[in-house]
């Protein structure tokens, strides 16, 4: 784990590292995906990688999980996208629905993975009370791509499997704050445990208080 002062310095270094892996796809391949979690805690990453020197009209950027909400709800993950990434420099960029028929098209692997952590465990939607939550987290899985039901949640999801999420050579974990500190560094009996203790894809831990 990776630990900062302060979270601008932390949003900063996991914005560089996604360019930097940006950078080495696309110096090899025609295009690049990227995929990345919602909510707050990601916000300062957007903002800063809006602006990088990329050749973004060669880049899809799709989310690791999703509400079941239309674009303009203040709840939906791509609204976000598109208020704080998909801006600047970075508005070149294609966004990629969130569906197992569109991934299917995409470049595989992902060239980078940015994830999140709520302090129940879970990461992109794979919460601890999800009845289909056992196949989200098998390796390998049949799907990559997976409706969710959780009680913490009053918007159906669909999120990306642990499978998925895997096939990346550049996977971030960013987490703000003791309570999910915590809970990275007892992890056990929660979803976030099998992110961390598979060994197929290091996860490179970002945490500032």
């Amino acid at each position: 784990m990776d630990y900062f002062k302060h979270r601008e310095d932390a949003a900063a270094e996991a914005a560089r590292r996604i360019t930097a892996a940006l950078q080495r796809t696309l110096s090899t391949q025609g295009s690049a995906t990227l995929a990345v979690s919602g909510g707050t805690t990601p916000e300062g990453v957007f903002q800063t990688l809006s602006g990088a020197a990329l050749p973004w009209e060669r880049v899809q950027v799709t989310l690791t999980d999703e509400r079941c909400v239309h674009v303009s709800h203040p709840d939906s993950n791509e609204g976000l996208l598109r208020r704080t990434l998909l801006t600047a420099q970075a508005a070149q960029a294609h966004f990629l629905p969130l569906t197992q028929e569109r991934l299917a098209c995409a470049p595989d692997p992902f060239a980078a993975v940015l994830v999140g952590m709520g302090t129940d465990g879970h990461f992109a939607s794979l919460f601890p009370d999800a009845a289909n939550l056992k196949l989200g987290l098998a390796l390998p899985a049949p799907l990559d791509v997976m409706d969710i039901r959780t009680q913490s949640s009053p918007h159906p999801r669909i999120t990306l499997t642990l499978t998925r999420l895997l096939r990346t050579s550049c996977l971030l974990l960013l987490a703000f704050g003791d309570a999910k500190r915590a809970r990275l560094e007892a992890p056990q009996g929660t979803p976030i445990a099998a992110l961390l203790q598979q060994t197929q894809t290091p996860v490179q831990i970002l945490w500032a208080p």
